[in-house]
C-alpha cells in the first residue's frame, strides 16, 4: 500500500511519485472522509485536483451519530449555512448531514468532476468509523483515498489521528494523508 503525508505541498509533485509507483492509471473512485473539521474540509482541494486530472468521482464520507447528535457538524453547519443557524436545534441530524454536504459540494463548482456523498450513522469510536469507512471503500471500490489528519505538537507529530492511522493501516489502495 502506497500512502503520503502532505503539509500543503504541490498536488503535482505527488502525481509525479505515484506516476512513478505505477498508481495513476486506477484511480476512478476517490473517498475523501469529511467529520465536520475545517481541516478535513481542506482534504477536498486535493481530492479535486486529482479527480480533475484523471477524471475520477469523489466520494464524500461522513459518520455521524444520531444518537448523539450534538457534534463538530452542527458548529460547522452553523459556520457554513448562517440561515440555518437560529434553527438547527430543531432539525434532524440527517436532514443537517445532507445540508452540510450539499455545502461543502459547492466547493466543487467550476470542476468537472462528479461528486456523490456517502451519510452513515453510526457509533463515533475510532473503531466503528473505521470500520464504516473500510465498508465503504470495498462496497464503492474506491482506489484512492485523500482524508485529513490532526495536526500535533513536538513528538506527536509523528503520530496520526487515530482514526487516519487505523484506517491506513487497514486499507490496501493509495492513501493521502493532509495535515496542517
Amino acid at each position: 500500500m502506497l500512502w503520503l503525508m502532505v503539509n500543503l505541498y504541490y498536488i503535482p509533485s505527488i502525481l509525479l511519485l505515484l506516476m512513478e509507483q505505477g498508481e495513476l492509471q486506477d484511480f476512478k473512485k476517490i473517498m475523501i472522509p469529511l467529520d465536520g473539521s475545517k481541516l478535513s474540509e481542506g482534504a477536498l482541494k486535493y481530492g479535486v485536483s486529482i479527480a480533475d486530472k484523471f477524471n475520477a468521482e469523489i466520494i464524500l464520507v461522513s459518520v455521524f451519530s444520531s444518537k448523539n447528535p450534538d457534534s463538530i457538524f452542527k458548529q460547522r453547519i452553523r459556520e457554513t449555512d448562517p440561515e440555518l443557524a437560529h434553527d438547527i436545534e430543531k432539525m434532524h441530524i440527517m436532514y443537517l448531514m445532507e445540508n452540510y454536504h450539499k455545502v461543502v459540494k459547492k466547493a466543487v463548482t467550476g470542476h468537472k468532476v462528479k461528486v456523490r456523498s456517502l451519510l452513515r450513522d453510526g457509533e463515533l469510536s475510532t473503531k466503528s468509523v473505521v470500520s464504516i469507512l473500510l465498508d465503504v471503500v470495498e462496497k464503492e471500490k474506491v482506489d484512492f483515498i485523500v482524508l485529513s489528519s490532526n495536526g500535533k505538537s513536538g513528538f506527536k507529530k509523528l503520530k496520526l489521528g487515530s482514526v487516519a492511522e487505523e484506517l491506513m493501516k487497514n486499507v490496501h489502495i493509495p492513501v493521502l494523508c493532509v495535515r496542517e
